[in-house]
């Protein structure tokens, strides 16, 4: 479970929050005046993060890809192009599983 605390909390415990981070595999939420502001994570969250977005950079360049080569493809009629739309997010998923 998360844990919440407040920025004067973290500039005090600043040490004790970042091991309990790091041990519990949490984030922590910093709050100032009741207002989430930043979420701390351990360094192996952050690296998942960092590849998850890569990976979904990645996924929404091919879905751009596909689409600029259905733009350019103006003879598709309307079945085909939802069918390449589907081959494509068929694609992508069979990706995401094998990331996973």
């Amino acid at each position: 479970m998360s844990r919440t605390v407040t920025s004067t909390e973290l500039q005090k415990k600043t040490r004790e929050v970042i091991d309990w981070t790091r041990t519990q595999r949490e984030p922590v939420v910093v709050e100032t005046y009741g207002k989430p502001m930043a979420a701390i994570l351990s360094y192996d969250e952050y690296q998942a993060y960092l590849r998850y977005k890569e990976a979904r950079a990645a996924r929404f360049a091919r879905l751009r890809e596909a689409a600029d080569e259905n733009a350019a493809a103006s003879r598709l009629t309307e079945e085909e192009a939802l069918a390449l739309v589907d081959e494509v997010r068929q694609a992508l998923r069979d990706e995401q599983r094998n990331e996973e």
